[in-house]
């Protein structure tokens, strides 16, 4: 026992004055610390810890207890935006582990992250939530991000089709050419969707799909609204469930950014702070919390994909310009009228900025030696259309697909013009849901 006791009085003198505060601060924190303020339970998700002098202790996030009743905040991104790397800041900021749309099952976890409304998305939480955080990151990376999932995944469409690859999801980025294939056929559709994502959440839930588009997909007979129908119709989500208007707008490429990272994380604890529920560290943290999060959260994410550099995943000339053009009017719309003085849409239009002036300049550079411009084809585009068709990503509303939704057929038929008369033919078995991504309203 002596023996015992010696070895540790030499081991703790060894101890640097760094890790002695640490120690010290960590026995005060579970022995000494207000009861009142830090609940058992509270204890049980092991808050990250703030020390003095902006240290801090990292700590993993953990559930909320099932009684619990917090003020709810969703993370929403179009898909591939950085998402991964949000959550990871987000759980280390509170202790909170943030849920998953896709595996809501009714409990109050006061955080969940979703895709909605893409197609890829859902929203399952009803109203349990109370304010968005919007994540952006610039479309000329996000987009080919985006596809390197769809190939992880298979191209799978159902929740059983892609939980089969779920953990091969940020393992590998697409041949090329597949790539290629994928962005000639889905380039405007997909920016499309990249600029409404964002309208949708700024402008409270205007609705760019029309309501038979439970998919949310805009195929054929289906569309996706114009500027010429504004105003578009809002998402009862929207009005009913929760206010969609972002209370920050948060920028990937800033919160990754050595510069810039902890101001980021600093405006999601600005959102959190003070709300029912929810336990942030301090401000004085922000910054150690931001660097060891990167440490010590090791789940794999955009960056750690194998295969050619992301470089290599570029645009025609054609289409980076019509990146640039979205882009700016996108800045156009967010800094003039009302939103010219909103602190969002201020936010907002700094990542615009950033993302156009990268754009300049790989035009200019792809300009310099710009690639060949083939000569007109035809077929090229069919022969797209038949490749996505044969990795399973057709046309949702084909005459085959529509007729085997239940319910669905009698709506849209009138849609088909003259094959409306196949419903005649015996009908397939009715799946037990129309697509995918189905939403329940709240």
């Amino acid at each position: 026992m002596e023996q015992n006791t010696e070895y540790q009085r030499k081991n703790f003198r060894k101890l640097s004055k760094h890790r002695f505060v640490k120690y010290a601060a960590l026995v005060a924190f579970f022995f000494v610390i207000d009861k009142q303020f830090f609940s058992f339970q509270g204890l049980r998700r092991q808050l990250s810890i703030s020390l003095p002098q902006g240290d801090c202790i990292w700590t993993e996030g953990r559930q909320l207890p099932l009684d619990s009743n917090p003020y709810g905040t969703l993370l929403a991104s179009y898909p591939s935006g950085g998402m991964r790397d949000l959550w990871k800041q987000v759980e280390g900021l509170t202790g909170i582990k943030v849920g998953d749309a896709y595996w809501f099952g009714g409990e109050q976890v006061g955080i969940i992250k979703t895709q909605y409304p893409h197609y890829e998305g859902i929203w399952s939480y009803g109203a349990t939530l109370d304010q968005v955080i919007l994540l952006v990151r610039n479309p000329r990376w996000n987009i080919p991000a985006f596809h390197h999932y769809l190939h992880e995944v298979n191209y799978g469409q159902t929740f059983e089709e892609v939980y089969e690859h779920m953990y091969d999801i940020f393992s590998e980025r697409s041949p090329l050419e597949e790539w290629i294939k994928w962005r000639d056929l889905n380039f405007e559709n997909e920016l499309n969707l990249w600029a409404y994502f964002i309208d949708f959440y700024m402008e409270g839930g205007s609705q760019y799909w029309e309501d038979l588009d439970v998919n949310r997909v805009g195929h054929k007979p289906l569309y996706f609204r114009n500027e010429t129908e504004r105003p578009w119709p809002m998402d009862e989500r929207c009005t009913d469930c929760m206010n969609c208007v972002p209370a920050k707008v948060i920028s990937y490429e800033k919160l990754k950014d050595n510069s810039t990272g902890p101001e980021e994380l600093r405006k999601i604890a600005e959102a959190l702070r003070d709300k029912e529920g929810m336990t942030v560290i301090s401000d004085d943290s922000i910054e150690c919390i931001w660097q060891d999060t990167w440490t010590h959260n090791t789940a794999p994410s955009n960056n750690d994909r194998g295969g050619l550099p992301e470089a290599d995943f570029g645009f025609t000339n054609l289409q980076l310009e019509e990146i640039y053009n979205t882009l700016n009017e996108m800045k156009s719309k967010y800094s003039s009228g009302s939103w010219a003085t909103d602190p969002v849409a201020m936010d907002l239009v700094s990542a615009f900025d950033m993302y156009i002036a990268e754009i300049t300049v790989e035009i200019a550079v792809q300009s310099i030696d710009p690639a060949p411009t083939p000569s007109p084809d035809p077929s090229y585009y069919q022969s797209l259309v038949d490749w996505y068709e044969g990795v399973g990503r057709g046309n949702r509303y084909s005459v085959d697909q529509a007729r085997t939704y239940s319910g669905f057929w009698e709506q849209v038929k009138h849609l088909y013009g003259d094959d409306a008369n196949l419903e005649a033919l015996p009908a397939p078995a009715p799946t037990p849901q129309l697509g995918a991504q189905v939403s329940e309203p709240c």
